[in-house]
């Protein structure tokens, strides 16, 4: 077959190569930028390449992201409107988000953060008081793939469990909110809201005073999707003047985090440097190779991204 052109952006491309050599040694896979003939690519592998990945290659037809999100790619002004977006649905990312998210929330409904004030402020013995899982509200932002399945995983916990999405969903066991009408309401009922929304103009600064203080007093947040769907401003005061209890950050508008960032200091705020959840590459490969097989067959795929809806 023709080569496949990959770009990751980093010194990874090795381990990458590697993996797809071992998956699919029949697949012509090769570095973005050891590629001779470039009229012949056709089918790209990428994380967030640059605008010298797609001027190079003028007869794409579709390039195969190496993650789930892909606000990367859909902000780049380079991408042709005809080259097809392929996302992956999970790449072992979901169970390390339910890990995640899962750490987390019982560090708060066990009152773990409160242990710590006791300790390190106060040298204090104080058991707190216990209360049923199923009066720990959790609310999940976003129901897509790994959403859907943290929802599920949460129950095992005996959380009252509900989810936000932009378009009606049914998960069995979890109360469903959709659209602009009902965010109100789905967050007024949540204790401890967990971030997992795609990107997009749409969803764009929804961490916002006006939503976050719609959470009751002393609800926590936990952003493990993007930076961009945070005003830091707004999360600050609410913090600062206690209507929010804590919060947690994995991803960030800019990465690394500034040293001098008030985040950094701030008793409130727990900070991860976008570990939530990362691409496995072995999972990842499988996906990409079976995709690109099923398209060279003229077979159908899963993941193809709606650029007009950005997911």
């Amino acid at each position: 077959m023709n080569p496949c052109a990959l770009f990751t952006g980093s010194e990874s491309n090795t381990l990458w190569l590697t993996e797809f050599e071992h998956q699919f040694p029949q697949l012509n896979i090769q570095p973005w930028n050891q590629v001779v003939d470039f009229d012949a690519v056709e089918y790209g592998i990428v994380w967030q390449p640059s605008s010298a990945y797609f001027e190079r290659f003028p007869n794409l037809k579709a390039v195969f992201n190496l993650g789930a999100g892909v606000d990367a790619i859909l902000s780049n002004p380079t991408v042709p409107a005809h080259v097809q977006i392929i996302r992956i649905e999970d790449g072992g990312m979901a169970q390390q988000m339910n890990q995640y998210f899962s750490y987390f929330l019982l560090h708060y409904y066990r009152d773990m953060d409160l242990y710590q004030q006791q300790q390190q402020q106060q040298s204090h013995w104080q058991v707190q008081s216990v209360k049923s899982p199923n009066n720990f509200r959790v609310g999940i932002l976003g129901l897509g793939q790994l959403g859907s399945q943290l929802a599920i995983h949460l129950q095992s916990y005996g959380f009252n469990i509900a989810g936000w999405s932009l378009s009606k969903k049914h998960l069995d066991g979890v109360a469903t909110y959709a659209g602009d009408e009902q965010l109100g309401a789905f967050l007024q009922r949540t204790d401890a809201l967990c971030c997992l929304l795609p990107l997009t103009p749409v969803t764009q600064d929804i961490l916002n005073h006006h939503h976050l203080s719609q959470l009751p007093a002393g609800a926590v947040v936990i952003n493990g999707a993007r930076g961009g769907h945070l005003v830091a401003a707004d999360l600050l005061q609410l913090l600062n003047n206690g209507h929010l209890r804590g919060a947690v950050l994995d991803a960030f508008e800019q990465e690394p985090l500034d040293t001098k960032h008030a985040f950094w200091q701030h008793p409130k705020i727990l900070l991860t440097p976008h570990c939530a959840a990362q691409s496995e590459y072995d999972t990842c490969v499988q996906q990409i190779g079976h995709k690109l097989e099923a398209i060279l067959s003229n077979q159908p795929v899963t993941g193809l991204i709606n650029r007009h809806k950005g997911y």
